[in-house]
């Protein structure tokens, strides 16, 4: 029967109504004990506690993410918009089994994408009885230290004549992860898992045309584990496919619609296994926490990440972020171009070096963060995460060029 759905009906918790308010009223008297500290400035404590508690309380705002979902649901029927050719789905909003208590929307099958990263962490050999999040940090950490010639072994030895034997191997190694950069360890790690799983199954093909009683069983049981390792070697090439799906997407709804979710985490990304579709499809769930941008602020973020998409001058990528209302102590133009480019550029070698960070730290200190760029970044930094622990390296000014674009491009010339 066509009339049948299958669906997801979200209800809110009776309880949520008033003990949300009360944890996030919490947190404002624990800012406010930090300011009496000193520990931070009030001014800009208020500003941030005023954002956030802004977007928690729209968790239990069920008319708003209703209305939020509706709109993203329709600009994802849009030919233009890139959720067709980019095989991104959306669930259907059932407005008339909704109320300000319950949601009832269409149900997208699939496992989340982050059971499918952990698959890439085991295929990486890495072990995965963590959470995702830690995890994705130790797997940071060891290219990290790749990129500054570090053992990732977790051995020391405290022979010292051993470890002056190591210092050579160190420098060297050193030298190199610095020359190749990131983005060539990533490729690197990612095409020797590819070489590797296509070798498994070339040679777990070979095993099972061997006649059976000359067979010994520990290799029929060996060709059984990794006759899918070809299927596994195609999917590391469709995860850059799904990151860039997911850019895309999002840049969409941030610079075209003005609604985005910024709660895009791997549990909210569904891996939709359709027969019909070659690669599948990516589904979108849980709008409970969007942002909604005036065109005025969208502008403002474009031109920011324009900005450092086009690999512009410091003041030039320093202007574009105070003009959106950025504060700093000292307004260092070096403070405000290298903290933009860390934001929305791609990783460098420097960037693995907590020195850096402390070198960052010491020119300035921001008082205050534009309230519609944090959504912004939370957005760009949930998916850069889940980039990266696909070995992926994005540049967020890059992926969001065409949109940040678009937007300057609709202004007259004369405002522009």
């Amino acid at each position: 029967d066509n009339n049948n759905f299958d669906v997801v009906i979200k209800v809110q918790y009776p309880q949520a109504s008033w003990q949300v308010p009360a944890d996030i009223q919490c947190i404002g008297q624990f800012l406010k004990i930090c300011v009496w500290a000193d520990i931070v400035d009030e001014t800009s404590a208020e500003l941030s506690y005023d954002e956030f508690s802004r977007q928690f309380l729209s968790e239990i705002d069920y008319l708003s993410e209703a209305a939020n979902l509706q709109a993203i649901y329709d600009s994802s029927l849009d030919v233009d918009a890139p959720y067709y050719k980019r095989n991104v789905v959306v669930p259907k909003l059932f407005t008339n089994l909704s109320t300000n208590k319950m949601i009832t929307m269409e149900y997208i099958p699939g496992p989340k994408i982050e059971d499918e990263t952990r698959r890439q962490f085991e295929l990486l050999g890495i072990k995965t009885d963590r959470s995702t999040k830690e995890i994705v940090k130790e797997a940071m950490n060891d290219v990290s230290k790749i990129a500054n010639g570090e053992e990732i072994t977790g051995v020391e030895s405290t022979q010292s004549h051993h470890n002056q034997g190591k210092s050579w191997k160190k420098t060297s190694m050193s030298i190199i992860g610095k020359a190749i950069g990131v983005d060539t360890i990533l490729f690197l790690i990612r095409t020797v898992s590819r070489v590797s799983l296509l070798a498994q199954a070339a040679t777990a093909s070979l095993i099972q045309r061997i006649p059976g009683p000359i067979l010994p069983i520990s290799w029929e049981m060996w060709a059984k584990e990794h006759q899918s390792a070809a299927a596994q070697a195609a999917r590391l090439n469709l995860t850059k496919e799904w990151v860039d799906a997911l850019f895309d997407v999002h840049g969409h709804q941030i610079f075209s619609l003005g609604c985005f979710n910024a709660d895009c985490h791997p549990g909210n990304i569904l891996v939709v296994e359709d027969m019909k579709k070659k690669n599948g499809a990516l589904g979108l769930i849980d709008f409970g926490q969007c942002k909604r941008l005036t065109h005025e602020e969208r502008l403002s973020v474009a031109k920011l990440i324009l900005s450092v998409a086009n690999k512009e001058s410091d003041e030039e990528i320093a202007n574009n972020f105070r003009r959106m209302g950025i504060k700093t102590k000292n307004d260092s133009t070096e403070f405000l171009a290298k903290f933009s480019r860390l934001l929305f550029g791609r990783f460098q070698n420097e960037h693995m070096s907590p020195s850096w960070h402390m070198e960052l730290h010491s020119m300035d200190k921001v008082l205050y963060f534009p309230k519609e760029l944090s959504m912004v970044y939370r957005t760009s930094l949930l998916l850069r995460g889940l980039a990266m622990s696909m070995q992926i390296n994005c540049s967020v000014g890059e992926q969001w060029k065409s949109h940040a674009q678009a937007v300057v491009n609709r202004q007259p010339e004369n405002v522009r």
